[in-house]
């Protein structure tokens, strides 16, 4: 990696499939070819671990006012550690946790500490609760330095909102209308067929009122309790003002087909608390579960295989999803614990990982990942599912957080886990 690199195409997060020869989904991300893709993953990998040493340590109380976070700079091949008060710098490079790594970190310059953003994030949702505002984003974003606070596209007028927030001074960002224009290659799926494998980031139709289409997260099993095997995807494809009504349907990309059933749901979050999450029984035994997520757009990498799932941590760390509209996108993690107020009334959303991945309507529900490992570059680490999108925006619910909820709160998932390779 070069370490002069003018990082001219940083932070961008959609793929152009199609534009130059790179076939992996992180060499159209960071510009590079696939050879150069192994050197750069272990390298982000390397900041990532860094990051992981360093975050308890300014959380300290001892650095909590003097640091304003951290993000990974993957063209600068650092990790940028936001400064309020550089006295404090050389106390932090001297410990010898930090020590080994201070060639890998560049300190820069900013007005707000973490302690400081987390304050202003609480009062700015506090006051956004007793506002009842409504399709609205809103996350600390470490590069900026401040609270976003981003507007979807409803008509909706915020202004009584934005004035009582300006003590504040959040960055105010309004959606921009994005193009879905794609080559599509068509591909149905023949229903006479005996088994269809499943993949996360295929489509999943709820036939409620006149009909919805979202994503495939994740197939979920049981350890010991049950045969029964789950799909996920978000809480709102289900229609809860039709309750019998809903029945969900298989349907694969490039196709508008759904005649595989699937089943019923067997939970969704939204009755409970403030998530988005749908679990779906599948009842058809033709349908056969696998850990990989789908990448049929590309000539390479076509299927990923899921490892693992673990929890994200680094702003500005690579991050990808699969979904049946847009397929599979790369972006970059801008936010974590963010809360989403939805268009409908009492609908919020909490606990977002917030990225610049690019997708649309029908993406919600679709499987996010990394890339797992520089030596096998099919593999991928399962870190949660589209809640919600919108231009330059994507916010996600963490997988932890969605095993974590279904185990509290229905008895019969008490041992559920993610479906991945070994488990």
């Amino acid at each position: 990696m070069d370490p002069n690199d003018n990082g001219q195409n940083y932070f961008v997060g959609e793929m152009n499939f199609g534009e130059n020869l790179s076939d992996h989904p992180l060499a159209q991300l960071w510009g590079i070819n696939d050879a150069e893709v192994p050197e750069w993953l272990d390298d982000e990998k390397y900041l990532i671990m860094i990051d992981g040493i360093l975050r308890p340590i300014l959380a300290e109380d001892n650095f909590i006012a003097s640091f304003g976070g951290t993000y990974i700079d993957i063209f600068k091949n650092w990790l940028v550690v936001n400064t309020v008060d550089y006295s404090k710098v050389a106390e932090l490079l001297a410990l010898p946790q930090i020590s080994p790594y201070n060639e890998s970190l560049h300190f820069e310059n900013v007005t707000d500490s973490i302690e400081q953003l987390k304050d202003s994030f609480r009062e700015i949702t506090l006051i956004a609760d007793s506002y009842y505002v409504r399709g609205a984003l809103i996350y600390i974003n470490m590069e900026l330095n401040n609270i976003v606070i981003y507007f979807f596209e409803t008509g909706i007028n915020h202004t009584v909102f934005i004035n009582a927030v300006e003590p504040f001074n959040p960055e105010i960002i309004y959606a921009n209308t994005q193009s879905g224009s794609k080559n599509i290659i068509r591909r149905d799926v023949n229903s006479r067929e005996i088994v269809v494998n499943v993949f996360g980031g295929d489509g999943v139709y709820n036939e409620a009122e006149g009909g919805v289409m979202c994503s495939i997260g994740y197939w979920l099993k049981h350890q010991q309790t049950s045969d029964n095997l789950y799909i996920t995807t978000a809480g709102h494809c289900y229609d809860d003002e039709s309750p019998g009504e809903n029945y969900f349907y298989y349907t694969p990309w490039n196709s508008e087909l759904h005649v595989l059933p699937i089943g019923p749901i067997q939970f969704e979050s939204r009755a409970y608390g403030f998530y988005d999450v749908a679990v779906i029984i599948v009842e058809n035994e033709d349908l056969n579960p696998q850990f990989v997520i789908r990448n049929d757009d590309a000539d390479q990498y076509r299927e990923l295989i899921i490892l693992n799932d673990r929890p994200l941590s680094s702003h500005y760390a690579h991050i990808c999803k699969s979904g049946v509209i847009t397929h599979l996108t790369c972006g970059y993690v801008l936010g974590f614990d963010g809360v989403f107020y939805g268009i409908e009334e009492n609908y919020k959303v909490v606990e977002l990982i917030v990225t610049d991945l690019y997708g649309l309507l029908g993406d919600a529900g679709g499987s996010v990942f990394s890339f797992a490992s520089p030596r096998n570059l099919n593999s991928v680490d399962a870190h949660g599912a589209v809640v919600t999108v919108g231009p330059g925006i994507c916010a996600v619910q963490s997988l932890d957080t969605i095993i974590d909820f279904v185990h509290e709160r229905l008895g019969i998932f008490r041992d559920i886990i993610a479906y991945v390779e070994g488990s």
